[in-house]
């Protein structure tokens, strides 16, 4: 909405670009200072692991690693081994052509055991004159200060070259940089890996400089620089690798070290130097001699990762933050989150990118925890800037009329006052005038002016009267109502006099006249009028939602305007607020109109013709509908269309299909038998003297009219039964009573009776014959559908508060689409076709109305080894000790 004082909007645009910028700028600080204070640090190593574990290059191919490993110690013995074998290992690698031989394995003291082992050793490394040896920094064992621990002054004079091995760790304990030179005192020894392709290609490794001459300081500090991380090729595995015990044996293809530089070193577990790196996936560690083989192949490429410098990186993630600003506006609000993400996304492939591309590493934590909160700043500010347009806005409603008035006419004060006391037990009301004590109404115990000071809007108790005041235009009104002196008003019956007493409510309007006051006063008018018509929407809502009836209002192309949560629940949605603005017709297209007619006919009538419609629909599977479409009244030229109103009428309809097969049943399965009856009385047997034969075809028929006409009268008994004349019950003894009354039917078909009851007594209230008749229903029903030789298991239970009785056949069982209409009266299962079974189907329906009547129910499943379970589960009374259990078979 443009504003009358700014017709070209230009004021507006400025404020939301200021609103913008000022945004931007809160992050942008907040997001420099997170890079500046390197606050995230940990989140950005942990990112930069992420990163560098994402990629994998491969190894270089003149790089072997011969590994003492499990395999090698397995066959060599245990460690540490004689010089003699490491001496043949050099004389087996420099017969093989190697280009260099690191021995990553510190010899710092002689082989007492074996000193002429030394004296091999010593030859073979003067021999090759290609090996490579590192010196360890370490604490001394006695004194507890650094010392350097080097090779044994023989081996360190024929060495090729000597160099340190020693990796430094960041703060969370993980090897991701090594310096280059390192040393006591001063940084002294180059790097092993460095001091070897000092050697291989002097002209070429000119990575730092080490002092040509060593100046001892201070020994025991370490002093270090040329730090670079390490651009770790592969996970732990990632180079060749041979066992060392293989190559001693010459278990390997010729000229395989030809010109090919071989690093030997410790990979079994336990006697070696293994640490976390970046790229250690699933908390495998990297061995010490597999680390130097990566810094060696990154020296010999030239390939390091740098980290971007402070300014750099302070500028870069200030700016990124400020992007989000720049593209919110051009896309709609509900996908402005989604724009963060993508953005937060593509930041992290851009580094990802930087890192294995350029070899550059730029922390990104502060940019992305900038980008993700640049959504919540700008709805946060952007909703501010709402708020603010909209106390402007209700500031300009002060000069609109009264809403809704509501207030009610005093005349209308005594019939109120009536009606509310049919509700509440009001032994008496007064009404006074407050300015002159003039008594205006009265009705019931004579009460005189209240004594204290009373406020409007609450209400104050003295004894047995209760008193308000009700604000009137010309006058104030005290309003006295008598309770019951032992009785406390509940809630409910207070909100409704408080209703009464604001319906009667109504202030007056003083004069004002100065401007402030003016504005107040429109303001506290505009509040009012709002109040009220928040209640009176707050009150329409409420009334559509208690509906039973669904309710929808469509305006004239067919979009949903109003729908109340019943609307949606018969038209299969969760929510009333999912149909507001749907189309209709594909909304109502779900129902099946029962009688052949098309919804567009159906809509051309009530809006074309404006004609009232009303029919049956069906929503599948089971949903059975009486719909009424409407017009709605012209009350606005702009504003056609329908109202719908959807009645559920499936227990109409269920009713109408029971009495028609009650109507079914009456009229053949009882009309059968009598009419067979009658045929009999008038055939020929009976008139030539052949009674007895008679008797046997007559007593059939009767005694199954008899039982027809006995389950009715149980049905009706069952359904007219109070509880009012329940008696306290034991049931177990209505189990035994049950199971005694089938016997003789079980043993007929030689039918076992289980009896697995876990109490001996089982007290509730109940009607002991309906509970005995039920019981004796489930256990024949059990019986019939069994097979010979088969058995019946009644269980009796307690859980909680209620006893559970379970009824088991080995029958058939039920289909799984009729367990739940298997207890509806003349319903009969599939299995009774089936196993030619015949019945009413009032049984089991008998069973429900009794469990139903002892507020409890009855259910049915079919159990995994065969046959029907019927659990039959009713409120009783919880003993605290029980004896033993009991199980009987009959």
């Amino acid at each position: 909405m443009r504003d009358s004082t700014d017709p070209t909007g230009i004021v507006a645009r400025s404020k939301r670009l200021s609103e913008r910028t000022r945004s931007a700028l809160i992050l942008l600080l907040f997001t420099g200072l997170l890079a500046a204070s390197n606050w995230l640090w940990r989140w950005d190593l942990l990112l930069y692991d992420l990163q560098m574990g994402f990629v994998s290059r491969p190894p270089a191919e003149d790089i072997i690693i011969v590994a003492v490993d499990e395999k090698s110690l397995e066959i060599l013995g245990r460690w540490p081994w004689s010089r003699e074998v490491h001496a043949k290992l050099v004389d087996r690698l420099t017969q093989a052509g190697a280009r260099a031989v690191v021995l990553d394995i510190l010899f710092a003291e002689p082989d007492r055991a074996n000193p002429d082992s030394d004296n091999q050793l010593i030859q073979a490394i003067a021999a090759s004159e290609r090996v490579f040896m590192p010196v360890i920094l370490e604490e001394h064992r006695q004194g507890g200060i650094l010392v350097e621990s080097m090779p044994l002054p023989a081996l360190s004079n024929v060495a090729a070259g000597l160099g340190h091995v020693h990796m430094d760790l960041d703060a969370d304990g993980i090897a991701r940089g090594v310096f280059l030179y390192e040393g006591l005192g001063q940084a002294y020894w180059p790097h092993l890996m460095l001091a070897l392709l000092n050697w291989l290609d002097p002209e070429e490794a000119g990575v730092g400089t080490a002092p040509s001459s060593r100046q001892m300081h201070n020994v025991h500090t370490i002093n270090r620089h040329t730090h670079r991380l390490i651009p770790f090729y592969g996970p732990a595995g990632h180079y060749h690798r041979y066992s060392y015990s293989q190559v001693l044996e010459g278990d390997y293809l010729p000229n395989l070290f030809r010109d090919k530089i071989v690093l030997v070193g410790v990979t079994a577990t336990g006697i070696g130097d293994a640490l976390p790196t970046p790229v250690s996936g699933h908390g495998v560690p990297m061995s010490g001699v597999e680390i130097n083989a990566n810094i060696l192949q990154s020296l010999m490429r030239d390939e390091s990762i740098t980290t971007i410098a402070y300014l750099p990186h302070l500028l870069g993630s200030a700016l990124i933050v400020v992007l989000p600003f720049v593209l919110y506006p051009y896309f709609p609000t509900r996908i402005a989150p989604l724009v963060s993400l993508v953005l937060a996304f593509g930041f992290f492939l851009s580094t990802l990118a930087l890192l294995h591309r350029a070899n550059y590493w730029f922390p990104p934590s502060a940019a992305l925890v900038g980008l993700m909160l640049s959504y919540p700043l700008w709805s946060w500010r952007r909703l501010d800037q709402a708020v603010r347009y909209l106390n402007q806005q209700l500031e300009r409603m002060q000069r609109e009329q009264r809403l809704l008035p509501v207030e009610q006419h005093p005349s209308d004060l005594r019939s109120a006052m009536e009606f509310l006391a049919r509700l509440m037990p009001l032994q008496g009301w007064v009404l006074y005038d407050a300015g002159t004590g003039k008594q205006l109404m009265r009705n019931g115990s004579e009460l005189g002016p209240p004594l204290e000071m009373l406020e409007t809007g609450s209400w104050r108790r003295s004894g047995a009267e209760l008193w308000t005041e009700i604000q009137r235009p010309e006058r104030t009104w005290q309003l006295g109502l008598v309770w019951p002196r032992n009785e406390v008003p509940e809630w409910s019956s207070l909100k409704l006099v408080n209703e009464f007493a604001l319906q009667f409510s109504r202030e007056a309007e003083s004069e004002q006249d100065g401007v402030l006051e003016r504005v107040e006063l429109r303001m506290q008018q505009m509040q009012e009028a709002n109040a009220r018509l928040q209640r009176f929407r707050n009150l329409i809502n409420n009334a559509v939602g208690q509906m039973d009836d669904g309710l929808m209002v469509i305006n004239g192309v067919g979009q949903v305007v109003m729908a109340n949560p019943r609307a949606s629940f018969y038209l299969g949605h969760q929510s009333d607020r999912e149909l507001l603005g749907e189309d209709a017709y594909h909304l109502l297209c779900v129902l099946e109109i029962q009688g052949g007619e098309m919804w567009e006919e159906l809509f051309k009538k009530v809006l074309l013709h404006k004609e009232a419609v009303r029919f049956e629909a069906l929503r599948p599977p089971n949903t059975e509908l009486f719909v009424q479409l409407k017009p709605l009244e012209d009350v606005d030229a702009e504003f056609p269309g329908v109202i719908v109103n959807l009645s559920y009428i499936g227990t109409l309809k269920r009713s109408e299909r029971t009495r028609a097969k009650m109507l079914n049943f009456l009229s053949h399965d009882i009309r059968s038998p009598i009419t067979s009856l009658l045929s009999l009385t008038q055939s020929r047997q009976l008139l030539d003297g052949s009674a007895t034969e008679m008797a046997k075809q007559i007593e059939p028929l009767a005694r199954r009219s008899l039982r027809l006409a006995d389950n009715f009268l149980r049905l009706a008994r069952a359904e007219a039964a109070e509880t009012a004349s329940f008696t306290d019950t034991d049931f177990v003894e209505v189990a035994h009573n049950a199971m005694d009354e089938v016997y003789v039917q079980a043993k007929a078909k030689q039918i076992k009776l289980l009896r697995q009851f876990n109490e001996d007594e089982i007290w509730l209230q109940g009607d002991l014959a309906l509970l005995e008749r039920a019981l004796v229903n489930l256990l024949e029903n059990a019986i019939k559908f069994s097979p010979p030789r088969s058995q019946v298991t009644m269980t009796l239970s307690i859980q909680g508060a209620r006893l559970v009785c379970e009824i088991e056949d080995q029958g058939p069982g039920i289909p799984e689409h009729q367990l739940a209409e298997i207890f509806m009266p003349f319903m009969q299962a599939d299995s009774n076709r089936l196993m030619r079974k015949k019945g009413v189907g009032l049984g089991l329906s008998f069973v429900k109305v009794v469990a139903e009547k002892h507020h409890g129910g009855v259910a049915a499943r079919n159990s995994e080894n065969g046959g029907a379970i019927f659990i039959l589960n009713l409120p009783c009374e919880v003993i605290a000790s029980r004896e033993a259990p009991c199980d009987e078979g009959g």
